[in-house]
């Protein structure tokens, strides 16, 4: 499940950003694609949706936009979204738009591969209405920013080099197979790798109530070389196991030497 392969290095992501917000200005979803497409990721492809209003719609610098308003429309967001491996749909306040964002997630599954839904604001009561994997929930303050972050941290998980090493397979079947909760967390300076551990377990406990019965979980670390060693990650997998004692854990670690003593960590939790 773990190592370095030649395939990790040529993940294709497509990110669907879904306008949910009023009219008068752009909103979360739209908003992502922006902040991701400052960060210039490789293998990502950005994808904007809505149903009526243009003026969204142009003011995200995404190049492919699609407005749903018949099955046309919905075949051909399918057709566009074809080709990716893993798929990943940002929507914040999804009440004010819930008919497309549920015929965006809709098309997103026929593809086949895993479909993560990255939702703003509460989000429990469209639960029930949407079709994904994988769920991420963040507030609706830096939804925009803070979905970006999590999708770049997605993509150096499996891109990066690192030993032991998260690949694609490992990290999609995950999802794919399962219910499944995804929780992120940034910190830097003394004990980063604890503290932005913590942060992650947090996110995913605030993400849903079941997060202690996962049976497995998946976690990676993300930081400068040397930054973490075996014995670390024992603490690590240890102090998850606290948190969900029947989960088997296993972890990998990307390399990425521009963080200095800022650290990621992003944990993936199946769950009942």
């Amino acid at each position: 499940m773990l190592g370095n392969t030649f395939e990790n290095r040529f993940v294709k992501v497509k990110v669907v950003g879904v306008h949910t917000g009023n009219d008068a200005e752009i909103s979360g979803g739209l908003s992502a694609l922006n902040y991701i497409l400052e960060k210039n990721l490789s293998g990502v492809n950005c994808l904007a949706v809505d149903r009526h209003d243009t003026a969204n719609l142009a003011a995200c610098n995404a190049t492919h936009k699609f407005r749903l308003l018949d099955t046309a429309d919905e075949q051909n967001l399918t057709d566009n979204l074809s080709g990716a491996d893993l798929i990943f749909v940002a929507a914040d306040s999804v009440w004010e738009n819930i008919k497309v964002v549920a015929l965006t997630a809709h098309c997103a599954k026929k593809i086949g591969v895993p479909v993560i839904f990255i939702a703003g604001g509460n989000f429990d009561d469209a639960e029930d209405e949407i079709i994904f994997d994988a769920l991420i929930k963040l507030p609706s303050k830096n939804f925009g920013a803070d979905a970006a972050k999590i999708v770049q941290n997605c993509i150096e998980v499996v891109t990066l080099d690192g030993q032991p090493k998260l690949d694609v397979k490992s990290f999609t079947d995950l999802v794919r197979e399962c219910s499944a909760i995804i929780g992120y967390g940034e910190r830097d300076g003394k004990n980063a790798v604890v503290k932005a551990a913590k942060a992650a377990i947090e996110h995913a406990e605030t993400s849903a109530d079941n997060f202690k019965s996962a049976t497995k979980i998946l976690f990676n670390v993300t930081a400068a070389k040397g930054n973490l060693s075996l014995e670390e990650a024992q603490k690590l997998s240890n102090l998850l196991k606290r948190h969900a004692p029947r989960a088997e854990i296993l972890f990998g670690f990307a390399i990425d030497d521009w963080l200095v003593d800022k650290v990621k960590f992003l944990l993936v939790a199946a769950v009942q």
